[in-house]
């Protein structure tokens, strides 16, 4: 027995200091809502005497601004526990915003007999959160306005490619303008979608490519041959840095196709296909042209290497096949 009462004093003795020593403020209060204990964090934190709280009824915390006592004890009685951010006040009159907790206390009979809480002033979190956010906030206007910048950069550089092609009509060199001038034309897409996303981190590849074939569709519009675009795209959000080669490589594959793929034909098909599912994403341009040699173009197509180097850079797996016209497959891995 006496080794029993050792043990509960040594037990008591242990609860008294933690709470006694503990950095957030801790109330004890009876069930009439009169305090009984504070420990030295509360008097610390609401500017009192232990003297001064003792006997007082915990309306000395509230400010009225935000919760009413009463309706916290209601909830208390009725849950045994509250929980929430509240505006308390200090004896000075000043408020401040305090994360606090309130459990309702039983007997060993298990009969309610008063209130422990246990409060920390979090205005200082609240005002650096709320900075965070405002910084946040900023460096994405900037970021948006850069992409904005950019985009009414390369379309002037359009302006002048545009101006340098009426020069060079039905030559080599006004197709290789035109082949670069597409190439631009990808970025300054991609720049105006991010321009527009609410979320800078990452761009929806399906909007984009949408954008992406709509405008080389405008671009190739007046070729002998009609070509028919159709999209099968799920929703894919790629990061920025993704986003850019990927883009560069649907323009260069789209544009082979219709330049290439359909001199015999009046009529031609692309279709597009954007699957993600299980964190695994394909991307499949299939066009229903004459198809061409792989082996011989790969030695000389400019856009065939970058679609290498571009694949690589993003550590995407990609194939060419002879499939009912041809067929471009890219693996993200």
């Amino acid at each position: 027995m006496g080794e029993t009462n050792h043990e509960n004093k040594l037990e008591a003795s242990l609860f008294k200091n933690m709470i006694r020593n503990n950095w957030n403020a801790v109330v004890f209060a009876n069930m009439n809502n009169i305090v009984d204990y504070v420990n030295p964090a509360a008097c610390k934190l609401y500017g009192y005497e232990e003297h001064e709280l003792l006997g007082q009824t915990t309306d000395i915390f509230n400010s009225n601004l935000t919760h009413n006592t009463d309706e916290i004890v209601a909830s208390i009685k009725e849950k045994a526990y509250w929980y929430g951010e509240i505006i308390q006040k200090k004896k000075d009159g000043s408020n401040f915003t305090a994360l606090l907790s309130v459990q309702l206390i039983f007997n060993e009979n298990n009969e309610p007999i008063g209130f422990a809480s246990n409060s920390k002033d979090i205005t200082l979190d609240i005002e650096t959160a709320t900075q965070l956010q405002k910084t946040i906030e900023d460096k994405e206007i900037l970021l948006r306005e850069l992409h904005h910048r950019v985009k009414n950069n390369l379309a002037l550089i359009l302006g002048i490619l545009n101006l340098q092609t009426s020069q060079y009509e039905n030559s080599s060199c006004s197709n290789l303008i035109e082949d670069f001038k597409n190439r631009v034309e990808a970025l300054a897409t991609l720049h105006n979608t991010l321009y527009q996303v609410e979320n800078l981190k990452a761009v929806d590849l399906k909007v984009f490519i949408e954008d992406l074939c709509a405008n080389l569709s405008r671009s190739f519009k007046n070729e002998q041959t009609e070509v028919n675009l159709k999209l099968v795209l799920d929703n894919y959000n790629a990061e920025i840095s993704n986003a850019i080669p990927m883009g560069l490589i649907i323009n260069e594959v789209i544009t082979n196709s219709y330049k290439h793929a359909f001199k015999l034909k009046k009529n031609g098909v692309i279709e597009i296909t954007l699957h993600s599912k299980n964190n695994k994403t394909e991307l499949i341009i299939h066009d229903n042209g004459s198809g061409f040699d792989f082996d011989t173009e790969s030695t000389k197509s400019l856009g065939l290497t970058l679609i290498k180097d571009l694949s690589e850079q993003i550590d995407a797996n990609y194939s060419f096949e002879k499939n009912q016209g041809t067929k471009f497959t890219l693996h993200l891995n």
